[in-house]
Protein backbone atom coordinates (compact mmCIF):
# COMPACT_ATOMS: atom_id res chain seq x y z
CA UNK A 1 0.00 0.00 0.00
CA UNK A 2 1.13 3.56 -0.97
CA UNK A 3 2.86 5.66 1.86
CA UNK A 4 3.42 9.18 2.26
CA UNK A 5 6.39 10.77 4.51
CA UNK A 6 5.23 13.38 6.82
CA UNK A 7 7.85 15.73 9.34
CA UNK A 8 8.20 14.99 12.58
CA UNK A 9 7.38 18.12 13.86
CA UNK A 10 4.46 18.57 11.12
CA UNK A 11 2.68 15.10 13.23
CA UNK A 12 3.99 16.64 16.77
CA UNK A 13 1.93 19.42 15.94
CA UNK A 14 -1.00 18.14 14.71
CA UNK A 15 -1.40 15.09 17.40
CA UNK A 16 -1.16 18.33 20.26
CA UNK A 17 -3.63 20.00 18.67
CA UNK A 18 -6.02 16.74 18.58
CA UNK A 19 -5.44 15.91 21.92
CA UNK A 20 -6.12 19.75 23.20
CA UNK A 21 -9.29 20.23 21.23
CA UNK A 22 -10.54 16.97 22.48
CA UNK A 23 -10.75 18.65 25.94
CA UNK A 24 -6.87 17.74 27.11
CA UNK A 25 -4.72 20.26 28.46
CA UNK A 26 -2.32 21.70 26.58
CA UNK A 27 0.30 19.87 28.55
CA UNK A 28 -1.12 16.21 28.85
CA UNK A 29 -1.62 16.96 24.94
CA UNK A 30 2.60 17.64 24.78
CA UNK A 31 2.88 14.40 26.31
CA UNK A 32 1.38 12.33 24.26
CA UNK A 33 2.72 13.85 21.13
CA UNK A 34 5.69 13.58 22.68
CA UNK A 35 5.21 9.67 23.46
CA UNK A 36 3.62 9.00 19.54
CA UNK A 37 5.77 10.27 17.64
CA UNK A 38 8.70 9.56 19.16
CA UNK A 39 7.57 5.83 18.87
CA UNK A 40 6.82 6.39 15.15
CA UNK A 41 10.75 7.93 15.13
CA UNK A 42 11.93 4.94 16.75
CA UNK A 43 10.60 2.78 13.85
CA UNK A 44 7.37 1.44 16.55
CA UNK A 45 4.82 2.83 14.23
CA UNK A 46 2.57 0.13 16.08
CA UNK A 47 2.47 2.42 18.87
CA UNK A 48 2.79 5.97 17.07
CA UNK A 49 0.62 8.47 15.64
CA UNK A 50 -1.94 5.78 14.01
CA UNK A 51 -3.04 4.79 17.86
CA UNK A 52 -4.99 8.20 17.64
CA UNK A 53 -7.91 6.38 15.68
CA UNK A 54 -8.53 4.33 18.36
CA UNK A 55 -8.51 6.62 21.08
CA UNK A 56 -10.81 9.22 19.54
CA UNK A 57 -13.42 6.21 18.84
CA UNK A 58 -13.15 5.51 22.23
CA UNK A 59 -13.46 9.14 23.53
CA UNK A 60 -16.47 9.44 21.05
CA UNK A 61 -18.16 6.29 22.82
CA UNK A 62 -17.86 7.60 25.90
CA UNK A 63 -15.23 5.17 27.26
CA UNK A 64 -12.23 7.86 27.05
CA UNK A 65 -12.95 11.36 29.21
CA UNK A 66 -10.73 14.01 29.47
CA UNK A 67 -12.16 14.59 32.90
CA UNK A 68 -10.89 11.56 34.21
CA UNK A 69 -7.93 12.04 36.83
CA UNK A 70 -5.54 9.42 38.61
CA UNK A 71 -5.75 9.08 42.22
CA UNK A 72 -3.17 8.13 44.16
CA UNK A 73 -3.87 4.99 46.68
CA UNK A 74 -0.41 4.48 48.65
CA UNK A 75 2.99 7.32 48.42
CA UNK A 76 4.92 5.18 51.06
CA UNK A 77 8.72 5.05 50.35
CA UNK A 78 9.03 2.62 48.04
CA UNK A 79 5.79 2.03 47.25
CA UNK A 80 3.36 3.86 44.77
CA UNK A 81 0.20 2.82 44.04
CA UNK A 82 -1.91 4.71 41.63
CA UNK A 83 -5.48 4.23 40.52
CA UNK A 84 -5.06 5.31 36.81
CA UNK A 85 -9.18 5.76 36.52
CA UNK A 86 -8.63 4.56 32.77
CA UNK A 87 -7.48 8.58 32.27
CA UNK A 88 -5.68 9.32 29.08
CA UNK A 89 -2.74 7.26 28.92
CA UNK A 90 0.78 8.51 28.27
CA UNK A 91 0.27 11.63 30.73
CA UNK A 92 -0.77 9.06 33.12
CA UNK A 93 2.19 6.77 33.00
CA UNK A 94 4.61 8.85 32.62
CA UNK A 95 2.88 10.81 36.07
CA UNK A 96 3.63 7.78 37.55
CA UNK A 97 6.57 7.09 36.20
CA UNK A 98 8.54 10.33 36.80
CA UNK A 99 6.95 9.98 40.65
CA UNK A 100 8.89 6.46 40.86
CA UNK A 101 11.67 8.16 39.36
CA UNK A 102 12.07 10.85 42.20
CA UNK A 103 11.21 8.33 44.79
CA UNK A 104 13.86 5.98 43.42
CA UNK A 105 16.48 9.08 43.52
CA UNK A 106 15.96 9.59 47.29
CA UNK A 107 15.67 6.02 48.92
CA UNK A 108 17.56 3.92 46.32
CA UNK A 109 14.42 2.20 44.91
CA UNK A 110 10.62 2.57 43.93
CA UNK A 111 7.74 0.12 43.00
CA UNK A 112 5.16 1.44 41.35
CA UNK A 113 1.81 0.14 40.12
CA UNK A 114 -0.22 1.79 37.87
CA UNK A 115 -3.68 0.79 37.76
CA UNK A 116 -6.15 0.66 35.17
CA UNK A 117 -5.18 2.95 32.92
CA UNK A 118 -6.06 4.15 29.04
CA UNK A 119 -3.08 2.33 26.34
CA UNK A 120 -0.02 3.98 27.92
CA UNK A 121 2.07 3.42 24.55
CA UNK A 122 5.40 2.34 24.03
CA UNK A 123 6.78 0.55 27.06
CA UNK A 124 10.20 1.18 26.48
CA UNK A 125 9.72 4.81 26.48
CA UNK A 126 9.16 5.01 30.04
CA UNK A 127 12.31 2.56 30.51
CA UNK A 128 14.33 5.75 28.40
CA UNK A 129 12.92 7.85 31.16
CA UNK A 130 14.29 5.83 33.97
CA UNK A 131 17.73 5.47 32.18
CA UNK A 132 17.70 9.46 31.51
CA UNK A 133 17.32 9.61 35.17
CA UNK A 134 20.70 7.29 35.93
CA UNK A 135 17.89 4.51 37.20
CA UNK A 136 17.65 0.84 36.38
CA UNK A 137 13.91 -0.10 35.61
CA UNK A 138 12.20 -3.53 34.70
CA UNK A 139 8.25 -2.75 33.76
CA UNK A 140 5.29 -5.59 33.09
CA UNK A 141 1.99 -4.24 31.43
CA UNK A 142 -1.31 -6.13 30.93
CA UNK A 143 -3.77 -5.35 28.26
CA UNK A 144 -7.60 -5.54 29.08
CA UNK A 145 -10.62 -4.29 27.86
CA UNK A 146 -9.98 -6.25 24.64
CA UNK A 147 -10.92 -9.82 23.83
CA UNK A 148 -7.97 -11.99 24.67
CA UNK A 149 -5.39 -12.02 21.37
CA UNK A 150 -2.75 -13.95 22.35
CA UNK A 151 -2.63 -18.11 22.86
CA UNK A 152 -1.34 -19.83 25.76
CA UNK A 153 1.68 -22.36 24.73
CA UNK A 154 -0.15 -25.57 23.03
CA UNK A 155 -3.24 -24.03 22.84
CA UNK A 156 -5.53 -23.07 19.68
CA UNK A 157 -7.43 -20.10 21.11
CA UNK A 158 -6.34 -16.74 23.19
CA UNK A 159 -6.58 -16.08 26.81
CA UNK A 160 -3.79 -13.67 27.04
CA UNK A 161 -2.97 -9.73 25.83
CA UNK A 162 0.32 -8.96 23.95
CA UNK A 163 1.30 -7.82 27.57
CA UNK A 164 4.83 -6.33 27.25
CA UNK A 165 8.23 -6.54 29.19
CA UNK A 166 10.74 -3.69 29.27
CA UNK A 167 14.06 -3.22 30.57
CA UNK A 168 16.39 -0.24 30.83
CA UNK A 169 19.90 0.42 32.14
CA UNK A 170 21.66 3.34 31.65
CA UNK A 171 25.39 4.11 30.50
CA UNK A 172 27.14 6.71 32.74
CA UNK A 173 27.90 9.00 29.76
CA UNK A 174 26.58 6.95 27.20
CA UNK A 175 23.51 5.76 25.63
CA UNK A 176 20.96 3.15 27.54
CA UNK A 177 20.38 -0.68 27.06
CA UNK A 178 16.66 -0.14 26.11
CA UNK A 179 14.89 -3.59 26.03
CA UNK A 180 11.46 -3.43 25.26
CA UNK A 181 8.93 -6.50 23.88
CA UNK A 182 5.47 -7.97 23.37
CA UNK A 183 5.58 -11.39 24.51
CA UNK A 184 3.81 -12.18 21.61
CA UNK A 185 5.32 -13.05 18.59
CA UNK A 186 4.44 -9.37 17.13
CA UNK A 187 2.84 -6.85 18.59
CA UNK A 188 -0.93 -6.11 17.96
CA UNK A 189 -0.24 -2.88 16.77
CA UNK A 190 2.86 -4.31 14.12
CA UNK A 191 -0.46 -6.68 13.11
CA UNK A 192 -2.40 -3.87 12.74
CA UNK A 193 0.29 -1.88 10.39
CA UNK A 194 0.52 -4.71 8.53
CA UNK A 195 -3.19 -4.90 7.80
CA UNK A 196 -3.86 -1.25 7.11
CA UNK A 197 -0.64 -1.65 4.34
CA UNK A 198 -2.00 -4.58 2.82
CA UNK A 199 1.04 -7.07 4.05
CA UNK A 200 1.03 -10.79 5.27
CA UNK A 201 3.13 -11.15 8.03
CA UNK A 202 5.45 -13.96 8.66
CA UNK A 203 4.41 -17.68 8.67
CA UNK A 204 3.95 -18.91 12.64
CA UNK A 205 3.54 -15.56 13.92
CA UNK A 206 -0.91 -16.16 13.75
CA UNK A 207 -3.32 -18.79 13.71
CA UNK A 208 -6.53 -18.29 12.77
CA UNK A 209 -10.25 -18.58 14.76
CA UNK A 210 -9.77 -22.83 13.87
CA UNK A 211 -6.20 -23.10 15.15
CA UNK A 212 -4.67 -23.20 11.68
CA UNK A 213 -1.73 -21.36 10.89
CA UNK A 214 -2.28 -18.13 8.87
CA UNK A 215 -0.15 -15.44 7.64
CA UNK A 216 -2.93 -12.68 7.37
CA UNK A 217 -3.30 -10.01 9.72
CA UNK A 218 -6.99 -10.18 9.56
CA UNK A 219 -7.66 -12.71 11.69
CA UNK A 220 -6.34 -10.93 14.64
CA UNK A 221 -8.99 -7.94 14.49
CA UNK A 222 -12.69 -8.40 14.88
CA UNK A 223 -14.84 -9.24 11.85
CA UNK A 224 -17.77 -10.66 10.92
CA UNK A 225 -16.70 -12.65 8.02
CA UNK A 226 -14.43 -15.22 10.17
CA UNK A 227 -14.16 -16.31 14.32
CA UNK A 228 -11.27 -14.33 15.64
CA UNK A 229 -8.18 -15.83 15.92
CA UNK A 230 -4.56 -15.56 18.07
CA UNK A 231 -1.02 -14.32 17.76
CA UNK A 232 1.28 -16.74 18.96
CA UNK A 233 3.67 -16.07 22.12
CA UNK A 234 7.76 -15.86 21.42
CA UNK A 235 9.45 -18.75 22.40
CA UNK A 236 6.63 -21.20 23.02
CA UNK A 237 6.28 -21.73 26.72
CA UNK A 238 8.75 -18.94 28.07
CA UNK A 239 6.78 -16.01 25.93
CA UNK A 240 3.19 -17.40 27.35
CA UNK A 241 4.90 -18.00 31.26
CA UNK A 242 5.79 -13.90 30.59
CA UNK A 243 2.91 -12.96 29.29
CA UNK A 244 0.72 -14.56 32.34
CA UNK A 245 3.30 -13.57 34.90
CA UNK A 246 2.65 -10.05 33.69
CA UNK A 247 -1.03 -10.26 33.85
CA UNK A 248 -1.01 -11.10 37.53
CA UNK A 249 2.02 -8.59 38.61
CA UNK A 250 0.82 -5.42 37.15
CA UNK A 251 -3.04 -5.76 37.07
CA UNK A 252 -4.54 -9.49 38.87
CA UNK A 253 -2.60 -9.25 42.59
CA UNK A 254 -3.92 -6.07 43.06
CA UNK A 255 -7.18 -6.48 41.86
CA UNK A 256 -7.16 -3.95 38.44
CA UNK A 257 -9.19 -5.05 35.32
CA UNK A 258 -7.79 -8.73 33.74
CA UNK A 259 -7.87 -9.39 30.21
CA UNK A 260 -11.09 -11.74 31.53
CA UNK A 261 -12.44 -9.46 33.37
CA UNK A 262 -13.29 -5.88 31.99
CA UNK A 263 -16.22 -5.44 29.78
CA UNK A 264 -15.54 -5.31 25.94
CA UNK A 265 -15.68 -1.67 24.38
CA UNK A 266 -13.30 0.49 22.41
CA UNK A 267 -10.60 0.99 24.59
CA UNK A 268 -7.32 -0.28 25.72
CA UNK A 269 -6.74 -0.43 29.55
CA UNK A 270 -3.13 -1.03 30.74
CA UNK A 271 -2.05 -1.69 34.44
CA UNK A 272 1.80 -1.23 34.93
CA UNK A 273 4.03 -2.88 37.36
CA UNK A 274 7.32 -1.64 37.54
CA UNK A 275 10.90 -1.61 39.50
CA UNK A 276 13.05 1.47 39.45
CA UNK A 277 16.76 0.65 40.90
CA UNK A 278 19.45 3.88 41.74
CA UNK A 279 22.55 1.78 40.33
CA UNK A 280 25.01 3.83 42.40
CA UNK A 281 23.51 1.74 45.95
CA UNK A 282 25.33 -1.23 43.61
CA UNK A 283 27.85 0.38 42.88
CA UNK A 284 28.97 4.22 43.85
CA UNK A 285 31.86 4.63 41.29
CA UNK A 286 30.03 5.82 37.73
CA UNK A 287 33.23 5.47 35.76
CA UNK A 288 33.21 1.63 36.68
CA UNK A 289 29.83 1.31 36.02
CA UNK A 290 30.43 2.60 32.46
CA UNK A 291 33.57 0.87 31.69
CA UNK A 292 31.90 -2.95 33.03
CA UNK A 293 29.25 -2.13 30.52
CA UNK A 294 30.74 -1.06 27.70
CA UNK A 295 33.89 -3.55 27.66
CA UNK A 296 31.03 -6.37 27.47
CA UNK A 297 29.10 -4.33 24.87
CA UNK A 298 32.11 -4.22 22.57
CA UNK A 299 33.11 -7.93 23.37
CA UNK A 300 28.94 -8.27 22.45
CA UNK A 301 29.03 -6.39 19.07
CA UNK A 302 32.16 -7.76 17.73
CA UNK A 303 30.87 -11.04 17.26
CA UNK A 304 30.79 -12.10 13.72
CA UNK A 305 27.51 -11.52 11.97
CA UNK A 306 25.62 -14.19 9.81
CA UNK A 307 25.10 -11.34 7.41
CA UNK A 308 27.83 -8.83 6.97
CA UNK A 309 24.45 -6.17 6.31
CA UNK A 310 23.18 -7.18 9.51
CA UNK A 311 25.72 -6.01 12.33
CA UNK A 312 25.14 -7.40 15.86
CA UNK A 313 23.34 -5.17 17.82
CA UNK A 314 22.15 -4.14 21.64
CA UNK A 315 18.70 -3.26 23.00
CA UNK A 316 18.35 0.46 21.70
CA UNK A 317 20.70 0.60 18.98
CA UNK A 318 18.48 -0.10 15.82
CA UNK A 319 15.66 2.54 17.82
CA UNK A 320 18.46 5.63 17.78
CA UNK A 321 19.61 4.47 14.26
CA UNK A 322 16.11 4.41 12.92
CA UNK A 323 15.48 8.14 14.45
CA UNK A 324 18.51 9.92 12.77
CA UNK A 325 17.03 8.08 9.66
CA UNK A 326 13.43 9.23 10.18
CA UNK A 327 14.36 12.64 12.07
CA UNK A 328 16.23 13.35 8.41
CA UNK A 329 13.73 11.90 5.82
CA UNK A 330 10.60 12.08 7.84
CA UNK A 331 8.03 9.42 9.11
CA UNK A 332 6.52 7.16 7.13
CA UNK A 333 2.27 6.58 7.01
CA UNK A 334 0.65 4.44 5.01
CA UNK A 335 -2.59 5.78 3.45
CA UNK A 336 -5.16 3.84 5.07
CA UNK A 337 -3.47 4.90 8.47
CA UNK A 338 -3.56 8.42 7.52
CA UNK A 339 -7.10 8.31 6.40
CA UNK A 340 -8.00 7.28 9.81
CA UNK A 341 -5.99 10.08 11.28
CA UNK A 342 -7.72 12.62 8.88
CA UNK A 343 -11.07 11.57 9.64
CA UNK A 344 -10.17 11.82 13.44
CA UNK A 345 -8.78 15.40 13.23
CA UNK A 346 -12.29 16.65 11.35
CA UNK A 347 -14.06 15.87 14.04
CA UNK A 348 -13.02 18.37 15.98
CA UNK A 349 -12.47 20.55 13.57
CA UNK A 350 -9.33 20.43 12.30
CA UNK A 351 -7.55 20.00 8.65
CA UNK A 352 -4.38 17.12 9.06
CA UNK A 353 -3.64 17.48 5.53
CA UNK A 354 -2.95 21.62 6.10
CA UNK A 355 -0.12 20.57 8.72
Amino acid sequence: MAHRLHRPESLHALVRDMVVKAGWTEAEAQETADHLVLANLSGHDSHGVGMLPLYFQSLADGNLSPASQPQTRVDAAPFLIIDGKIALGQPNARNAVDRAVTMAQTGGVAIVNLLDSHHIGRIGHYAEVAAAAGLISFFWVNVAGRPPIVAPYAAKEARFGTNPHAIGIPVPGGDPLILDFATSRMAHGKARVALNKGEQVPPGYIIDGEGRPTTDPAHVFASPDHPLGALLPFGDHKGAGLSLIAELLSAGLMGAARIDQKPQKTWVINSLFGVIIDPARLEPDAELRRNRTESYLAFVRAAKPMDPANPVLAPGDKERKVRLERQAAGIPLDDETWSQIVAAARQHGLDAESY
